[in-house]
């Protein structure tokens, strides 16, 4: 059991990572003009309706 238990933590950690990341492109996305709020708000909702999750505002 202790192996399922090390598996599903570093599945975690690989999780908090990739959101961690994709927030962070998502940021920067939006410093630089690249993107705009309203275009990151389609991102954000979309991901949300195939994650079953409230989006977030940007």
């Amino acid at each position: 059991m202790e192996i399922d238990s090390e598996d599903q933590t570093s599945e975690r950690l690989e999780l908090d990572f990739l959101a961690a990341l994709v927030d962070e492109l998502m940021r920067a996305l939006l410093a630089s003009g690249t993107m705009t709020r309203a275009q990151l708000q389609e991102i954000e909702n979309a991901a949300s309706r195939r994650t079953g999750a409230q989006p977030r505002s940007w």
